[in-house]
């Protein structure tokens, strides 16, 4: 299983940055549709995230 982890970075202070793991979802099943969602999900957060910047995502194993 493969999770989607953002690194978000507030607008107002770009070098407060934190990981999220959103789940819209139950993992997926292998990186490539993890990497084909991605974009999609990034925009729904960010739509309601507005105070906050996606900086960058990967797909990873769950952690523990």
């Amino acid at each position: 299983m493969i999770e989607l982890v953002f690194v978000v970075c507030m607008l107002s202070s770009p070098s407060d940055c934190h990981q999220e793991r959103p789940m819209y979802q139950e993992p997926y099943q292998n990186t490539l549709m993890c990497m084909r969602e991605a974009q999609f999900v990034a925009a729904k957060w960010t739509s309601e995230h507005p105070a906050w910047n996606i900086h960058r995502w990967t797909c990873s194993p769950p952690r523990a």
